[in-house]
């Protein structure tokens, strides 16, 4: 016999359990606000300051690496700013144990001779820690109860700090270490080790080994217009004592753009990179290049 065919109605007890995991995703996310008591670092940040690929000194004791007052920094020649500056690091700085130096001599010689080098973020590495707080680019801050995440518009690269736990235990090195913080005040206070030693601590290809330790300490101005970042870094295999920095951003409403370099990077198309990775003493030799699809 033939029979028209019915949808079946809605079961109740599956409506009824859809309706509890709703709630119960609610709570969760609830939860996992930011607590009443931290600072509100959340939102888009931008780098500023005369020079805003390098860090500032900090008001006293070692700072970092600066430009060579001998040979000040020059401007990009080449229209719309695309060929790198020259970046003649300081050497007469204290901070360096004398294979560093040795090691930067070679690095300073190019940058006089013309040959600049490029960041590592502009050869489609990443910058690593403390150098990703030289972006020019923007970044966004966001924060929940557990955890404060760092995206940065170029290459979307993305710190996660974690909040109120230790360092994981024989930690594997990799490009930005591991980072957990807590709030002291006012202020995020952030720590980072377990970076390995493919990066260059800032814009002059200052090396570090992969025993850096960096503190960051972010506080936001009660305008909330600007938010500044004091530094500090440790590596005994490459400085003679620890050395301390600022930097200084301000609040930034352009639309956060996706930047990508391997499809925005000119130097490709000027052949600044070639140029580069000929400088002696340069690195890395060549682009990343994936030898297989993701998918």
């Amino acid at each position: 016999m033939n029979r028209s065919f019915q949808y079946p109605s809605p079961p109740r007890r599956e409506a009824l359990l859809s309706a509890v995991a709703i709630s119960l995703c609610a709570c969760v996310l609830a939860a996992a606000e930011t607590p009443k008591s931290a600072p509100d670092l959340s939102g888009q940040w931008v780098r500023v300051g005369r020079y805003v690929e390098s860090f500032e000194p900090p008001a006293s004791g070692p700072g970092p690496i600066t430009i060579d007052p001998a040979h000040p920094h020059r401007r990009s020649a080449t229209p719309g700013g695309q060929s790198p500056d020259g970046w003649v690091a300081d050497l007469t700085n204290p901070i360096l144990r004398p294979e560093t130096l040795a090691r930067m001599k070679t690095v300073v010689a190019a940058e006089i001779a013309g040959h600049s080098h490029l960041k590592l973020i502009d050869m489609c590495y990443p910058a690593g820690v403390p150098m990703i707080l030289n972006q020019r680019d923007p970044m966004q801050i966001l924060q929940t109860a557990d955890k404060v995440v760092l995206v940065y518009v170029r290459d979307s690269l993305t710190r996660h700090v974690y909040l109120n736990q230790p360092h994981t235990p024989s930690l594997k090195s990799s490009w930005f270490g591991e980072s957990v913080g807590h709030y002291d005040g006012d202020t995020l206070v952030v720590d980072t080790i377990g970076e390995n030693d493919r990066t260059y601590t800032d814009r002059f290809f200052t090396p570090h080994s992969d025993r850096i330790h960096v503190v960051e300490r972010y506080k936001v101005a009660v305008d909330r217009k600007s938010l500044h970042v004091a530094l500090t870094v440790e590596d005994l295999v490459t400085f003679t004592t620890p050395w301390s920095a600022q930097v200084t951003y301000k609040a930034d409403t352009t639309p956060y753009e996706e930047t990508i370099c391997a499809e925005n990077n000119r130097g490709f198309e000027e052949g600044l990179i070639a140029e580069v990775n000929r400088i002696p003493g340069s690195y890395p030799t060549t682009l990343p290049i994936a030898t297989k699809p993701d998918f």
